[in-house]
C-alpha cells in the first residue's frame, strides 16, 4: 500500500496555516514605517490593517472549504464560502490594495525607491547645506507630507489624474531603463502649481502684489525670479 504523501494531509494543511499567519502578521505589522502619532496618515494605518485582515480572512476560508468540503460545492454553505474565498474577498483585497498603491505612491519614500533616477532628488530634499526651492520647502515643513507629490501635481481631480498617468510613464521608463540623466520636467513648471499654495498669501502680497495679475496670467514665470537664488533643485551628475 503506498504511503500517504503527509503535504496532503488534513494536519499538515492545518500545519501551514498557522506557519503562513504566524509569518505574516508581523511583516505586515512592520510594514507602516513608526511616526509620530500626528504623523499617521489614517487612510495608510486603518487601511493597511483591513487589507491584512481581509488576506488572512480569505486564507482562513479557501483552507477551511478545503478542509471541509474537499472542493466539492455540495450545500448553500459550501458554495457560500467558494463566493466569498473566490469572488468577495479578492474584490475586497483588490479595492483596498488599489487604495494604498494610490496612497503611498504620494510619498516621498515612494519617490526615492527609483534609486538611479530620483535619488539625488531626495537627498537635496535633507541636505541641510541645500538652498534649494525642494529643500527650503520639504526641511522648513512648509508641505507638511507628500511634499514631491504636493509641488509636482496642479489643484483638484485632474491634476491627480494627470499626476498618476505621468506617474505611470515614468515608472515603465524606469523598469524598461529607458529614462535620460539628468531628468527633466516633461513641461516647465507652471505658476500654477506654486499658486495654489502661495496666492494671495499676505507675505506674498507684499512681495509680489504690484505685479500679480502677470504672475497669474503666465506672463512672468515664477521661476524667472526664484531659480537664481534658489534654484528648484541643487543636484550635480
Amino acid at each position: 500500500m503506498p504511503a500517504k504523501n503527509p503535504i496532503l494531509t488534513i494536519p499538515s494543511r492545518r500545519r501551514i496555516l498557522s506557519l503562513g499567519i504566524s509569518a505574516l502578521v508581523p511583516v505586515l505589522a512592520r510594514a507602516q514605517e513608526q511616526a509620530l502619532a500626528f504623523q499617521v496618515d489614517p487612510v495608510d494605518y486603518w487601511g493597511s490593517r483591513a487589507l491584512a485582515t481581509v488576506i488572512l480572512i480569505g486564507i482562513a476560508v479557501v483552507l477551511y472549504s478545503l478542509d471541509r468540503y474537499r472542493g466539492r460545492a455540495s450545500g448553500p454553505l459550501a458554495w457560500g464560502l467558494l463566493i466569498v474565498g473566490v469572488g468577495l474577498i479578492p474584490a475586497a483585497s483588490s479595492a483596498l490594495g488599489t487604495v494604498l498603491v494610490l496612497e503611498r505612491s504620494e510619498k516621498v519614500q515612494f519617490c526615492e525607491s527609483c534609486h538611479l533616477t530620483m535619488q539625488k532628488y531626495a537627498d537635496d530634499l535633507r541636505d541641510p547645506k541645500s538652498h534649494s526651492l525642494a529643500a527650503v520647502h520639504f526641511q522648513n515643513r512648509y508641505i507638511p507630507d507628500d511634499q514631491c507629490y504636493e509641488c509636482h501635481t496642479s489643484y483638484g481631480i485632474f491634476g491627480t489624474v494627470e499626476a498618476k498617468k505621468a506617474g505611470i510613464v515614468d515608472v515603465y521608463r524606469y523598469y524598461t531603463r529607458t529614462f535620460k540623466i539628468p531628468v527633466k520636467l516633461r513641461h516647465p513648471y507652471p505658476n500654477n502649481d506654486c499658486l495654489k499654495c502661495h496666492a494671495e498669501a499676505a507675505k506674498w502680497l507684499v512681495q509680489h502684489g504690484d505685479f500679480k495679475e502677470q504672475i497669474f496670467s503666465g506672463e512672468l514665470p515664477c521661476m524667472s525670479c526664484h531659480a537664481g537664488k534658489n534654484p528648484p533643485h541643487t543636484v550635480k551628475y
